[in-house]
Protein backbone atom coordinates (compact mmCIF):
# COMPACT_ATOMS: atom_id res chain seq x y z
CA UNK A 1 0.00 0.00 0.00
CA UNK A 2 2.98 2.81 1.04
CA UNK A 3 4.79 1.35 -2.11
CA UNK A 4 1.76 2.10 -4.29
CA UNK A 5 0.80 5.85 -2.95
CA UNK A 6 4.38 6.89 -3.32
CA UNK A 7 4.41 5.32 -6.95
CA UNK A 8 1.04 7.50 -7.59
CA UNK A 9 2.72 10.81 -5.50
CA UNK A 10 5.96 10.65 -7.81
CA UNK A 11 3.25 10.26 -11.09
CA UNK A 12 1.60 13.58 -9.81
CA UNK A 13 4.82 15.17 -9.16
CA UNK A 14 6.59 14.52 -12.72
CA UNK A 15 3.00 15.64 -13.81
CA UNK A 16 3.22 18.57 -12.33
CA UNK A 17 6.59 19.22 -13.78
CA UNK A 18 5.42 18.56 -17.08
CA UNK A 19 1.97 20.48 -17.21
CA UNK A 20 3.23 23.51 -14.40
CA UNK A 21 6.50 24.28 -15.75
CA UNK A 22 6.88 26.73 -12.37
CA UNK A 23 8.63 25.48 -9.02
CA UNK A 24 11.00 23.33 -10.74
CA UNK A 25 13.57 23.32 -8.39
CA UNK A 26 10.94 21.86 -5.47
CA UNK A 27 9.89 19.46 -7.95
CA UNK A 28 12.50 17.98 -8.71
CA UNK A 29 13.68 17.55 -5.52
CA UNK A 30 10.40 16.05 -4.30
CA UNK A 31 10.53 13.69 -7.06
CA UNK A 32 14.36 12.63 -6.29
CA UNK A 33 13.30 11.81 -3.25
CA UNK A 34 9.82 9.97 -3.62
CA UNK A 35 12.25 7.70 -6.36
CA UNK A 36 14.90 7.54 -3.61
CA UNK A 37 11.95 6.13 -0.87
CA UNK A 38 10.64 3.69 -4.15
CA UNK A 39 14.30 2.37 -4.37
CA UNK A 40 15.16 2.12 -1.56
CA UNK A 41 11.99 -0.65 -0.76
CA UNK A 42 12.68 -2.77 -3.67
CA UNK A 43 16.33 -3.42 -2.59
CA UNK A 44 14.86 -4.11 1.20
CA UNK A 45 12.11 -6.28 -0.88
CA UNK A 46 14.35 -8.20 -2.87
CA UNK A 47 17.28 -8.30 0.37
CA UNK A 48 20.08 -6.40 -1.01
CA UNK A 49 20.40 -4.34 1.92
CA UNK A 50 22.18 -5.14 4.56
CA UNK A 51 19.96 -7.58 7.40
CA UNK A 52 17.23 -7.62 4.94
CA UNK A 53 16.50 -11.42 3.77
CA UNK A 54 14.79 -12.13 0.26
CA UNK A 55 15.29 -13.51 -2.83
CA UNK A 56 18.59 -12.27 -3.74
CA UNK A 57 20.25 -12.26 -0.35
CA UNK A 58 22.53 -15.10 -1.17
CA UNK A 59 24.05 -12.74 -3.90
CA UNK A 60 24.61 -9.92 -1.67
CA UNK A 61 28.63 -10.40 -0.44
CA UNK A 62 28.33 -11.00 3.56
CA UNK A 63 27.96 -7.80 6.06
CA UNK A 64 28.60 -7.60 9.90
CA UNK A 65 25.20 -7.25 10.42
CA UNK A 66 24.05 -10.31 8.49
CA UNK A 67 25.44 -12.69 11.19
CA UNK A 68 26.82 -15.52 10.59
CA UNK A 69 25.91 -17.48 7.63
CA UNK A 70 24.62 -21.19 8.03
CA UNK A 71 26.83 -23.98 6.74
CA UNK A 72 25.24 -25.65 3.83
CA UNK A 73 23.52 -28.84 4.65
CA UNK A 74 24.08 -32.00 2.69
CA UNK A 75 21.61 -34.95 2.32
Amino acid sequence: MLTTLIALALIVVLGLIVVRRRNLTFLMSLASLLAGMLTLIWLQNQGLLPGTQGPLSDRRPQTVMDGPKEPVRTP
